[in-house]
């Protein structure tokens, strides 16, 4: 047979299944009545994301669409995988809180036969998820939390201390790293009892690897994606989530700790015992005993045990860090509400015999202001991922979404349309007054997510920054640097929020 008889019977008709087989794929929202958004093999939407775009941005698109349409959503697609962007708030309020039961898995990659750290409690399904949430929630309580308050304040006493070495110097200040070194320290002491040193180093070997988790090269990215796209052809395959690397060092630093702590009878108040708890008994002191439908689970491996210390540590350290450094910019960056803000901090610091305590800080109501516009601008999770558990129908369509389909809300974009939020780029704590709160939709503002899958963390994340805006600004004031490139970029590859170059401040002492 010679070639163009070989071309003719096997590559063209190969050529054309797969021609046909894609233009089925890439139809398949447009196929329902749906919006959708051109798609490309095989990447989908996809092209350019981590390099010339951020997801970001194609989520934007897809939601401008929808609005233009007066559609409660839009399709794009995630290489080969349709995917609902979801616009409509009545609709995300569904989805996330009226309709839980049928959209309580994330859909996730989770491969914890090769690779144990992915079984973390953010991305685990089904009744796991729910046994594990429940296990951990009372670490979060108002008591627990306040309890670590001490830990927070010695640790906040080093980081004003690393910052005025540079006002004294008169040199520009690497804020975001700062706040990773404070938050770093802080979440390492209070979850972990560990002494990570950050601050004292401006650097560790936790804070390298939190850069490799959530600042990837672009490809990492696109085999995020494939991951998440091909999951069972992935495990298959045994691809592991997270670099070798990053397992290997964190599992056996929890190894190492908690093998400390049981060899010594150790036992503080903090997340990693309560992790250990569950280990060792399958229930944490003063709980109810484990229900039978629960005797699955009845206790947690090391390899668990490591899974949800890594996720509680790296979430609560980058996302907090994130929001605090953004909230010092944009108080450097506008003078008259950073004066606001401190007028109130000396004030309720004096009622308080000039100590920063629990009890002063839940009394500072504009800087709560301050911090959720900041929360606004910069989500530091600017999406929400949700994944139908069984067959849904959309209310006052004839849409079905099928089991198994994958729904996205696109907090970047809700948190700023013009529609909801009026000159979205600017910075206006005005907005989260009581009265401008009332007045919007409530999942108009989704920092934390919303319904029994929010952010389990949010009330200790919010001490921390509450925390390290009130150390600094009682004693110093900020401006911008010239080495900040203005205006803002963020990063186009990062998959939590981050200005492009640093976030750089010059301080003076009051």
């Amino acid at each position: 047979m010679d070639y163009i008889s070989v071309l003719f019977y096997l590559v063209l008709p190969i050529l054309g299944l797969g021609y046909y087989y894609t233009r089925q794929v890439y139809s398949y929202w447009s196929a329902r009545g749906i919006p959708q958004l051109e798609a490309s093999f095989p990447v989908g939407n996809m092209k350019d994301v981590g390099r010339k775009l951020h997801f970001n941005d194609v989520m934007k698109v897809a939601y401008d669409l929808s609005k233009s349409l007066g559609k409660p959503f839009a399709g794009l697609y995630f290489m080969l995988k349709p995917v609902l962007i979801l616009t409509d708030l009545d609709m995300v309020k569904r989805v996330l809180v009226k309709d839980f039961n049928s959209f309580h898995d994330r859909g996730l990659y989770v491969n914890e036969r090769d690779d144990p750290l992915s079984g973390h409690l953010f991305a685990i399904d089904g009744e796991r998820w729910r046994y594990l949430r429940n296990k951990l929630s009372p670490t979060f309580t108002s008591g627990k939390i306040k309890q670590m308050f001490v830990t927070i304040r010695e640790i906040g006493d080093e980081f004003l201390g690393s910052v005025t070495k540079y006002v004294e110097r008169n040199e520009p200040i690497d804020i975001k790293l700062l706040c990773q070194c404070f938050t770093c320290d802080v979440v390492g002491s209070c979850a972990f009892g560990l002494q990570c040193n950050s601050l004292k180093n401006e650097g560790s070997k936790l804070l390298t690897i939190g850069d490799e988790v959530f600042k990837p090269p672009a490809w990492r990215n696109m085999y995020t994606f494939l991951l998440i796209s091909f999951k069972e052809l992935a495990y298959k395959l045994h691809l592991r989530a997270f670099p070798t690397s990053i397992t290997e060092y964190f599992s056996g630093l929890v190894s190492d700790t908690v093998a400390h702590r049981e060899k010594n009878l150790i036992e503080r108040p903090d997340f990693l015992n309560m992790l250990i708890q569950l280990k060792n008994k399958g229930t944490v002191e003063g709980d109810a005993p484990v229900s039978g439908a629960d005797l699955s689970h009845d206790k947690l491996t090391l390899d668990e045990v490591s899974a949800q210390a890594f996720v509680f540590f790296f979430a609560g350290f980058e996302t907090s860090s994130t929001t605090l450094s953004f909230a010092l910019f944009e108080l450097a960056s506008h003078p008259d509400i950073q004066e606001k803000v401190r007028e109130e901090v000396i004030g309720k610091l004096q009622l308080h015999g000039n100590q920063i305590t629990y009890e002063a800080l839940k009394e500072m109501t504009y800087l709560d202001q301050v911090i959720n516009e900041t929360l606004r601008m910069y989500p530091p999770v600017p999406q929400l991922i949700r994944v139908a558990t069984k067959p849904y129908a959309v209310d006052s369509t004839n849409i079905v979404l099928e089991k198994d389909c994958m729904l996205m809300v696109p907090i970047y974009a809700i948190h700023h349309d013009p529609n909801i939020y009026p000159n979205p780029h600017v910075f206006d704590p005005a907005r989260f007054a009581p009265e401008a709160v009332h007045a919007r939709h409530t999942n108009a503002f989704l920092p934390f997510g919303d319904g029994p899958r929010n952010c389990i963390g949010m009330r200790f994340g919010l001490l921390e920054v509450k925390f390290g805006i009130v150390q600094l600004l009682s004693k110093l004031r900020f401006t911008v640097s010239s080495r900040m490139q203005v205006p803002l970029k963020l990063s186009k590859s990062a998959s939590i929020l981050e200005a492009e170059g640093g976030i750089w401040l010059n301080g003076t002492k009051l």
